[in-house]
């Protein structure tokens, strides 16, 4: 959201520190600092306030005409009902959307009255029938029993095993802090209009967010995202800590408080940065980026406009290259590099916030991906999908700066090496999608939103991904628990990595790639690795060194390099390919891959030591269906005679007229 600057003139002295390699918050914004500079509630906000009438009227036409037009669609309708037995749902049959979207619904029809009230404020339209859908919708969320999501809360998956939640014992999650920011930024932009109605909605909502988040946040220390004393540190603790954030400043009333609050909220996000890769790559992928780097500035953003100092926290090394990927995992045409959980279509993203983010941190190129991407997303201030984020609504509608700012290419770098989360990806051709991509990965099994995926890798053609990682399905109760690696889309079987001795790759931290090298010249990029390791002990492997090179020039292509050494012959070994595409096995040692529209890919193996099958992987799950359609295809090698030792070079070359002669 576009936050007031901070004035240089007050900005202290920065003093010489030691650098650790992430930013020490609470060494920049000291607890001293915080009591000092906050502004009281009410001195502060976001937002401008609806009787400023120029920056709400300057919204662009046809998004305002959008935001009036769903809001009126919701006026005199029942809101949507929430149940117990909804709720019960994840318990019993781990099902946890038949909750999720009547809440996600309740979300968005509030934010969007919120909106048409301020797009109405002061016009002849009027806003009384906006107001009485916020009224409601505040009522509405402050009588529910809980704000969790049915898939987090402690009761349903802790040792009691209950149904349902327990209202006096809140969860802190995503779905709390999310509804508390949602009534926050109402009770900045519309709070006046509730007290002309009665001012006890106004004193409930605050209440209702002290109790249910703020509370639990300052007395309680059983959040494992909070510090990874139970969980493993990933995207909750910056989204959850951005919304905190902007919930303290607009609601808490003492001062004590609010600096009790932003000093911890400070804390925690030291713990995220300490445990992030130097790199700035986002080991949940660039779908769960827009809530982990992008919510990191965020609170980076709040905290310097609300203490009117930013202390050279954006000039930090680690924020500026985390500012950098979803640049770097970025194909073309709507698809992005999909390791870990994650759609290979990208769909909740804020390039208003990236395009903040890029000039905050002085990269030209983020700011311009930025710009590229609204074009691409066309202008869009909410996608259906996910909850509804009120927040970066506002940041699209508002940010005159970015309405201002012209279109733009995508930058589309030639090459990224990621050499702590130990990723690569590279172009034939710079600042353009045509020709071959490849991304590979080294990397570990225990990576946040894992899948057993060492070694596998992704090739495109004019930015279409036709080697692939096909991403992750619905979220169920079997995708965050033991049986993780029960779904097909998990494990290594179906990622482009090998079978051996009819096994694949195990979850865990020490199943993982050694020896990661990666070397680049003009014409050569190319990342090597050994993925013994990554397998059980039953493969028997010594080693399996992959590389994975990108060849510019007049015969462009993808070599997928193997040499292994398993200390006794295995009865099989198979290399396997999953393909975003249409598979023809053309002759003996020869196949095709084709999309519905443009270019496809060519490849060629050893025909001599393998045999080729091609499968068909049906999917059902909307997830799947609606990046993939019906089905993906299986390309299976399998070795004729393994041996203890043996090599094999898979090559992938643009499908032109000429190279399937």
């Amino acid at each position: 959201m576009t936050s007031p600057q901070p004035d240089p003139a007050s900005t202290p002295q920065r003093e010489e520190r030691v650098d650790t390699g992430y930013p020490q918050l609470t060494q920049l914004f000291p607890s001293s600092l915080i009591t000092h500079q906050m502004p009281a509630i009410g001195r502060w906000s976001p937002v401008p306030p609806l009787r400023d009438r120029d920056p709400w009227e300057s919204v662009d036409p046809d998004a305002r005409d959008g935001i009036l037009e769903t809001a009126s669609a919701s006026l005199g309708l029942p809101w949507p009902g929430l149940t117990a037995s909804s709720f019960a749902r994840f318990a019993r049959d781990g099902d946890r959307w038949g909750h999720q979207e009547p809440v996600f619904a309740r979300r968005a029809r509030l934010g969007h009255a919120v909106l048409a009230t301020g797009l109405s404020f002061g016009t002849t339209r009027g806003i009384d029938a906006f107001m009485n859908d916020v009224m409601d919708g505040v009522w509405a969320l402050c009588e529910e029993t809980t704000w969790c999501w049915p898939a987090h809360d402690f009761r349903v998956l802790g040792p009691e095993r209950g149904l349902l939640a327990d209202p006096d014992h809140p969860t802190l999650d995503l779905g709390a802090s999310g509804t508390a920011v949602l009534l926050a930024l109402t009770d900045v932009l519309v709070g006046d209009e509730l007290d002309r109605r009665d001012p006890l909605i106004r004193r409930r909502l605050r209440r209702k967010v002290s109790n249910r988040v703020l509370t639990p946040y300052l007395q309680r220390n059983e959040w494992g995202w909070y510090d990874g004393s139970t969980a493993k540190l990933n995207n909750w603790n910056p989204w959850i800590h951005s919304e905190l954030l902007l919930t303290t400043a607009l609601t808490e009333e003492s001062g004590d408080r609010r600096t009790a609050l932003v000093s911890r909220i400070l804390e925690g996000l030291e713990n995220y940065l300490r445990a992030h890769s130097r790199d700035g790559g986002c080991d949940e992928g660039p779908h769960y980026w827009w809530r982990a780097g992008a919510s990191l500035f965020e609170c980076l953003e709040t905290i310097t406009s609300l203490l009117g100092a930013d202390r050279g926290v954006f000039d930090h090394p680690l924020v500026s290259a985390m500012a950098r990927y979803p640049m770097t995992t970025w194909i073309g045409d709507g698809w992005a590099v999909n390791f870990a959980d994650g759609p290979a279509r990208p769909r909740e993203t804020a390039p208003a916030l990236l395009h903040r983010y890029g000039h905050r941190t002085k990269q030209p190129a983020v700011s311009d991906h930025a710009r590229a991407l609204r074009e691409h997303a066309g202008g869009a201030v909410w996608q259906p999908g996910g909850p509804f984020d009120l927040r970066r609504a506002l940041d699209a509608l508002l940010d005159q700066e970015w309405r201002a700012a012209p279109p733009a290419e995508f930058p589309l770098p030639a090459r990224t090496w990621l050499p702590d989360t130990e990723v690569m990806v590279s172009r034939t051709h710079e600042g353009s999608g045509n020709g071959l991509l490849v991304a590979a990965k080294g990397g570990h099994n225990d990576e946040s939103h894992n899948h057993n995926d060492v070694g596998t890798f992704i090739v495109a053609v004019d930015s279409r991904p036709l080697i692939i990682d096909a991403g992750v399905g619905t979220y169920r109760r079997e995708t965050f628990n033991e049986d993780r690696y029960s779904i097909w889309s998990m494990t290594s079987e179906f990622h482009n990595v090998p079978v051996v001795n009819g096994f694949g790759q195990l979850p865990g931290h020490s199943f993982r790639a050694t020896s990661v090298r990666a070397r680049h010249d003009a014409d050569v990029d190319e990342l090597t690795f050994d993925m013994a390791q990554a397998y059980p002990p039953q493969a028997d492997l010594e080693s399996w060194f992959r590389t994975v090179r990108l060849v510019r020039g007049p015969d462009e292509r993808v070599e997928v390099a193997d040499v292994w050494r398993s200390r006794t012959a295995p009865p099989t070994l198979a290399l396997h390919l999953l393909l975003g595409g249409e598979l023809a096995i053309q002759s003996e040692g020869s196949a095709t891959v084709t999309p519905p529209a443009g270019r496809g890919l060519l490849l060629n193996w050893d025909a001599v030591g393998f045999d080729a099958e091609a499968e068909t992987v049906p999917l059902t799950d909307p997830a799947f269906t609606r990046i993939w359609g019906p089905a993906v295809a299986r390309l299976v090698l399998s070795a004729r005679r393994p041996l203890s030792g043996g090599r094999h070079t898979l090559i992938a070359r643009p499908l032109n007229v000429s190279n399937i002669a």
